[in-house]
Parts: structure tokens; C-alpha cells; sequence
């Protein structure tokens, strides 16, 4: 019993300091640079400056994932902001979202076209 409690206790700890760096938060001003879409549930939103307050693994693909299906005003938002240059604020939940071995993505939570 006593290596049972402390196996869970040396687990916790390894992993609190995992979960406590996990922060939501805005991404700042940025222009939308680029829209990957893979398919009807997944496009990766590019923007020009973000300061991933996650620490996901982005890559030159995006920064941010959403679900074009379900998230059709977030989608309509990236694309009318990508067309006319304005800048976008992206508020992203502390969740990243894996696509690929080795990546994951900013989940959004809210959009502010500026």
C-alpha cells in the first residue's frame, strides 16, 4: 500500500508542473498569413506573430486549429480577415491539439476580428 501512495505522489509531482504551464490566453494583434485546411474537420490557422502561451509544438503549418465544420464563424472570420489584411486577436483555451507525430496546435476558444 505504502509503494502505491508513493508511486502516485512521485506522479504527481512529475506531471503538476505540466499542467500548471498549461495557460489560456490571447494571442495578441496578428494578421492572418495563411489557411491550411486537411479536411472537413481540421484547417490550421497561420498568423504572424503568436506568442503561444501553451508552448504547443506549431510548425510553419499553423499556429492555431480549428474545425471548419463546427467552427464555421472562426472560419468565416480567418478567411474575411486573410482577404482584407485586417488584424485578428485569438483567445486559445489551455489545450493543445494534436495533428501530426510531434505537433500540436492552439485551441481557440474566441475570435476578435480588430
Amino acid at each position: 500500500m505504502l509503494r502505491i501512495v508513493m508511486i502516485t505522489i512521485a506522479v504527481t509531482c512529475t506531471l503538476f508542473p505540466f499542467l500548471v504551464n498549461a495557460a489560456a490566453g490571447w494571442s495578441g494583434r496578428a494578421e492572418v498569413t495563411g489557411i491550411y485546411t486537411l479536411n472537413e474537420s481540421t484547417a490550421l490557422i497561420k498568423l504572424s506573430t503568436f506568442s503561444n502561451p501553451n508552448s504547443c509544438q506549431i510548425n510553419s503549418s499553423g499556429d492555431v486549429r480549428i474545425n471548419p465544420s463546427v467552427d464555421k464563424n472562426w472560419m468565416s472570420m480567418f478567411l474575411a480577415a486573410y482577404i482584407s489584411g485586417k488584424p485578428v486577436d485569438v483567445y486559445v483555451s489551455a489545450a493543445c491539439t494534436g495533428v501530426w507525430t510531434g505537433t500540436s496546435y492552439a485551441t481557440v476558444g474566441h475570435v476578435r476580428l480588430l
